[in-house]
């Protein structure tokens, strides 16, 4: 199943028999009429500021969350069973070869300033996406394949591919495409950038912004063109959603106690039952796509040896990290990927704890002499490794402590430093960073893969030139229309990841939240971004 939420509003002893949800809403609903839902403000405390909302070059969690309740893509895949269905585009074809993709536009959509999506406004938005605009410094969606030519006409958009490329579905129904008004087209790159400054047609509009301490989205009035698969069909039901950056997670989850907030994004582990105690429904959404893992850069000391990446995959505990520091909304992770992401293989028994086969890995690589602190040396070089904390996760800075106890035990040194939100970035792009964190759901893993660790892309690895293997493996992957064979290639690609220790598969990616009781049917995107479109509140 493609999204697993996991409630814990439950008593303790009720989750053993209730166990994994098999449902994306929040809450169930309690009976009454749909006049009866609507109306009210959500006030959502989230954990991080906004940062960029320019499709081709953002990335953040929180700002692609943001652009989803705003805009509206071609394609929809469906939370609960990963199908691709229609949205914008309400049917496609598919030629033999996987060269041409053609998309019938559903009539009677606009956006928020009044024009029309219509084949037209899509080819440009393809068009832009796939190009870029060199101009205003807007690069090419790197998600998307060389297009030979993109033509509309008789409301359908017709997209001619170089060459196969097995994801593009996948890839229209994820935020990163969505689409947008000519105007946003038009306007400068820094006022894409700005979420006031994204003209979408989906269910929300972006009322107003006050950076750094609200964004508030509003209901849109007339729209009535969700999913058609989906059951609530016409304008959302709240009035408004208003959204307050709150990096503190004390405060956050104090406000959510005292009711000025109807919900909060990251709750702490060692936060949990207390809110639950307190009335408030805890959820974790674990979205598919990429694990939470380590990049192993190969331009730092020592890591370029495979018995140091190797002693380090079956070095670290995971199974200890996830029962000192985590909750039951959590789970040491199995693969590069999480499960029911395509092509997922269970890679546990590679990733198992194994501290004498570390050991022996490293007295291969010639680190077997101690310093005084009891670190291994090598020709009186100790081996010694450096990380950030991540800035995107509260929970990192003891999960990265926990690690450096796990390996200072092997005779590692793991010497963690810290930055802000900031400067994150550009601190941990020095190529004296041994590891750093990475991994978040995606539309496609794959996609996310390639982009992140071939070397002409953003060779996060730091490899002085691509391994041939992978470097293939990503390749064929991408152009190969089977399923059975192409979930056969990303099999391969997982297994060589972690044999060579060029990932460090730690936690399956989990976004946990805390939700007042009277808000319901909140439910998540199949990448585990929140969706208000269904959500409702008692208080009006």
């Amino acid at each position: 199943m493609p999204i697993q939420p996991r409630r814990l509003a439950a008593p303790l002893a009720a989750l053993a028999v209730t166990g994994l949800l098999t449902s994306c809403a929040a809450s169930a609903s309690p009976a009454g009429a749909s006049g009866e839902r609507e109306g009210g403000e959500l006030v959502y405390l989230d954990a991080e500021l906004t940062s960029n909302t320019q499709l081709q070059t953002s990335g953040t969690w929180q700002d692609s969350a943001y652009v989803t309740n705003i805009t509206d893509r071609l394609v929809f895949k469906d939370p609960e069973t990963g199908e691709l269905q229609p949205h914008v585009a309400e049917d496609w074809t598919v030629s033999e070869d996987g060269l041409v993709y053609e998309f019938a536009i559903r009539e009677g959509i606009t956006y928020s300033d009044g024009t029309d999506l219509d084949a037209a406004n899509v080819e440009r938005n393809l068009e832009w996406q796939s190009q870029g605009d060199p101009e205003q410094g807007i690069p090419a969606n790197n998600w998307l394949p060389p297009i030979a030519d993109i033509s509309s006409g008789d409301g359908t958009v017709t997209v001619k591919l170089e060459q196969p490329y097995a994801p593009l579905l996948d890839v229209l129904s994820f935020w990163r495409t969505s689409l947008v008004a000519d105007a946003t087209i038009d306007s400068t790159i820094e006022e894409q950038s700005q979420i006031t400054g994204i003209i979408g047609s989906g269910p929300f509009t972006v009322e107003s912004e006050v950076y750094g301490e609200e964004i508030v989205f509003a209901k849109r009035e007339g729209y009535d063109w969700a999913p058609s698969s989906w059951e609530h069909q016409g304008e959302a039901f709240l009035d408004r959603v208003t959204v307050i950056p709150v990096t503190e997670d004390s405060v956050r989850q104090g406000s959510l106690r005292s009711g000025e907030a109807d919900l909060i994004r990251y709750v702490l582990p060692s936060e949990e039952q207390g809110l639950i105690d307190a009335g408030i429904e805890v959820v974790g959404v674990q979205g598919t796509g990429n694990a939470n893992v380590w990049d192993v850069r190969q331009s730092a000391p020592f890591v370029d040896d495979v018995r140091v990446r190797q002693a380090l995959q079956v070095g670290i505990d995971r199974e200890q990290i996830v029962d000192d520091l985590y909750s039951g909304n959590w789970q040491a992770a199995t693969s590069t990927v999480s499960p029911g992401t395509f092509g997922y293989v269970d890679l546990a028994e590679s990733l198992r704890f194994d501290p004498e086969r570390a050991e022996a890995l490293l007295d291969e690589a010639g680190f077997t002499e101690r310093d005084a602190d009891g670190y291994r040396t090598r020709d009186g070089e100790r081996l010694s490794l450096t990380t950030y904390v991540d800035v995107y996760d509260s929970t990192a800075k003891p999960l990265f402590q926990l690690i450096q106890w796990q390996l200072q035990r092997l005779g590692i040194e793991l010497v963690i430093e810290e930055t802000d939100y900031a400067n994150y970035s550009a601190v941990i792009a020095d190529p004296s960073i041994a590891v750093r964190r990475n991994g978040w759901p995606e539309a496609d893993a794959w996609v996310r893969q390639s982009v992140n660790y071939s070397v002409d892309g953003s060779n996060l690895l730091n490899l002085p030139e691509d391994d041939r293997v992978l470097a293939d493996l990503y390749a064929q992957q991408a152009v190969t229309t089977d399923a059975a064979e192409r979930a056969r290639i990303v099999g391969e690609i997982q297994r060589v990841s972690v044999e060579q220790a060029y990932l460090l598969p730690i936690l399956d990616d989990s976004q946990v939240f805390g939700i007042q009781p009277t808000v319901h049917d909140l439910r998540w995107t199949a990448e585990a971004r929140p969706w208000f479109y269904d959500a409702w509140t008692e208080r009006k």
